[in-house]
């Protein structure tokens, strides 16, 4: 499989995902019709890449298959990383994916509550 092949497939999967079409995807990207469709065979311009992997809500790493996450922290909070120095930036991840799971855990809680809440009345 090569690598369009592989880009091509993973933002088709992501588009089904979220229940769109890659014209839908073109259309929020503002590119041209079949444009994705050209990735198959022609990479596309950073430019293009970045769009769509905006658009879908992940990075171009998961897009280009340099990981198997489709949302890394940094996307997940959409975060401007430059300002962190690069030897911080690992630490910084660490700490963001710790704010994301007690956040999570504590939305569980509260919902937890409230369906006991419910039961009661």
């Amino acid at each position: 499989m090569t690598e369009e092949y592989n880009l091509l497939d993973r933002v088709k999967q992501l588009a089904k995902e979220q229940g769109k079409t890659l014209s839908d995807i073109e259309k929020e990207a503002k590119l041209g019709t079949r444009s994705i469709y050209s990735w198959k065979n022609i990479a596309p311009n950073t430019k293009n890449l970045e769009t769509v992997a905006t658009v879908l809500n992940t990075s171009t790493d998961y897009l280009l298959g340099r990981t198997d996450d489709p949302t890394p922290i940094d996307v997940y909070f959409r975060i401007d990383m430059k300002n962190v120095p690069e030897e911080k930036r690992e630490d910084f991840k660490k700490e963001l994916t710790l704010l994301r799971d007690f956040a999570f855990k504590r939305l569980q809680e509260e919902e937890k509550k409230l369906d006991n809440q419910e039961k009661d009345n």
